[in-house]
This record gives structure tokens, C-alpha cells and sequence, in this order.
């Protein structure tokens, strides 16, 4: 009886771990399985991405881009479920299961505007430098001589706080990062940056596009209070010859034709998020639609 009891637990032992064994197995077979669904989801939301974005790029070439938005009429009848007019503000529009958001970069800080950039940074409740300092500064960041302005800065100051400044004194900003450089611009923690960041643009035209300015955008370049920026989004809701109107009525000392107005830099920040199932894929471009003898339209930047 001893013996039989003994290969009976021996038995049950040996079936216990094996089944173990089975269970583990089974376990990670379902986990691989899983990770796989995941990947060909993710997969299959890439070429969702960029399939919209070669979409995007017909669309908007073959399209009129005017205002706050881009008009194509005819791409019906290429794609029938397509909007016929998207926002180039910055707004989310869904389309299937992806989502579209367009900014024209005249609604965006141009970092070259000195009196956009000077006041968008000194009304931001982090800093509360001379906003004189920081124009100043922009001035000598981007002269060709060494000659420091009243409340600017030159090599001696940026050399005392080792400071990459190669590309100084070429009469343009070679990067957003050249900004955060700038003397009165030391008090803005790496957080702080990324969270300006997506305001900021580098562009040669300094043009304003008052219709793709988000609320705060417009709020800081222009000083306007909590009360004006709600009159102003509630009158853009109503039409954009009342907008304007309203704007122009609190804007009217600091009035500037040639600069503030409506017309779009065709130069757009893409971005095309697909998501299915908790997986998402987004992918954000800058595109230039300005065309020319050689090209239609030309990818500036691309961030997968």
C-alpha cells in the first residue's frame, strides 16, 4: 500500500506540474498573442495616419485656402465622405476614426515678430521680466553688429553664462531652442518650454492671421482683457465681419493694416491622430501649400 501511495502522489505530482506548466504556457501564448493584436492595430493605425495625410495634402492643394479654413468642392466627387470646408485654427474635426487638427502658422507666434513674441512671453504669468528686456534682446540676438541695445544683450553677456551662441548675429532664428537663450528668458524650467512650444513658429512673412488665433493667443499679442477675449470668441461664433469689426473696435490705437488681418500663411502644422481600441498613432507635419515652378507643396518638418 505504501508503494501504490507513493506512485499515486508521484503521479499527481507529476500531472499537477504539468498542468502548471500548460496554465504558464498558455499564459504567455496569450500574452504574445495579445502584443500581437496590439502591433498589427498599431500597424494598420499608421497607414491609417498617412494615408489621411496624402488625403490631406490633394485636398488641401487642389482646394481654396481662405480665412479660417480650406474649401474643396469638387473633392466629392474623389471622395464623397470627405468634408467639404476643414478649420485651419487649430480645432479638432473627426473623420472616421481619425482626428484632424489644421493650424495656419499665422494664427501661431512667429517667433521673428519681436512685439508678438515680447508680449506673448511677458503677459505669461511665469515670468514677469521688463518685456523691454526681451526686445531689446531679440534685437541683438539678431543684428550684425555688437553694438548692445539699452536693455539688450551681447557676446560678454552670453559668454559669462556659456551659452551655445553660434548662430547669433545672422539676421534670422535658426530654432525655437535659440529663444529660451535670450537675456530675461532664464527663469522658464524645461516644462515651461514644451508648454510654449506648440505657440511658437519660425517663419520669414510676419503676417497675422486674426481668424486662427486661439483666445489666449490673441489675448496676449494684443493685451486684451478676460471680457474683450469673450466678446471677441462670441462675435467670431456670429460671423467673421463681426469679429473683425469688435476686434478692430478694441484694437483701434495699435491698428496695422498690412500686418493683422485675415489672409493665411499656407503653411500649415498637420497633425493626424488615428486611435482604435485603446492604440493610437499620431504623426504631426508642418507643410508649406505656397507653390511654385518645382512643387506643389513641401514637407518643412515631420514628427512620427
Amino acid at each position: 500500500m505504501t508503494k501504490k501511495a507513493f506512485s499515486l502522489a508521484l503521479t499527481l505530482w507529476i500531472v499537477a506540474m504539468m498542468s502548471l506548466v500548460s496554465v504558464l504556457y498558455l499564459g504567455h501564448a496569450k500574452k504574445i498573442v495579445q502584443k500581437t493584436i496590439k502591433l498589427n492595430e498599431k500597424l494598420q493605425l499608421t497607414f491609417d495616419s498617412e494615408s489621411t495625410i496624402e488625403l490631406l495634402k490633394f485636398y488641401i492643394s487642389t482646394g481654396y485656402i481662405g480665412g479660417d479654413k480650406i474649401i474643396n468642392n469638387e473633392f466629392k466627387n474623389v471622395f464623397p465622405s470627405f468634408p467639404s470646408s476643414l478649420f485651419i485654427d487649430g480645432r479638432q474635426e473627426v473623420f472616421d476614426n481619425r482626428t484632424i487638427i489644421l493650424q495656419d502658422t499665422a494664427g501661431l507666434i512667429n517667433i521673428n515678430d519681436k512685439e508678438a513674441l515680447s508680449n506673448y512671453l511677458f503677459l505669461d504669468n511665469v515670468i514677469n521680466e521688463d518685456k523691454r528686456i526681451i526686445e531689446d534682446s531679440i534685437t541683438d540676438w539678431l543684428d550684425l553688429d555688437g553694438v548692445m541695445s539699452l536693455n539688450g544683450a551681447e557676446n560678454s553677456f552670453y559668454h559669462g553664462r556659456k551659452y551655445l551662441y553660434g548662430a547669433r548675429n545672422e539676421s534670422y532664428f535658426t530654432s525655437l531652442e535659440e529663444v529660451f537663450l535670450l537675456r530675461g528668458m532664464k527663469k522658464y524650467t524645461l516644462l515651461e518650454k514644451e508648454k510654449l512650444y506648440p505657440s511658437l513658429i519660425i517663419s520669414n512673412t510676419i503676417i497675422r492671421n486674426l481668424l486662427t488665433m486661439k483666445p489666449l493667443i490673441l489675448g496676449k499679442v494684443y493685451g486684451f482683457t478676460q471680457n474683450e477675449i469673450e466678446q471677441l470668441v462670441e462675435a467670431k461664433k456670429e460671423s467673421s465681419d463681426y469679429f473683425l469689426n469688435l476686434f478692430y473696435k478694441f484694437n483701434f490705437q495699435n491698428k496695422n493694416g498690412e500686418r493683422d488681418g485675415v489672409f493665411p500663411s499656407h503653411i500649415l502644422r498637420m497633425t493626424v491622430i488615428s486611435d482604435f481600441d485603446m492604440v493610437y498613432k499620431s504623426i504631426t507635419l508642418l507643410i508649406s501649400f505656397r507653390a511654385n515652378k518645382e512643387r506643389v507643396f513641401e514637407v518643412l518638418e515631420y514628427y512620427d
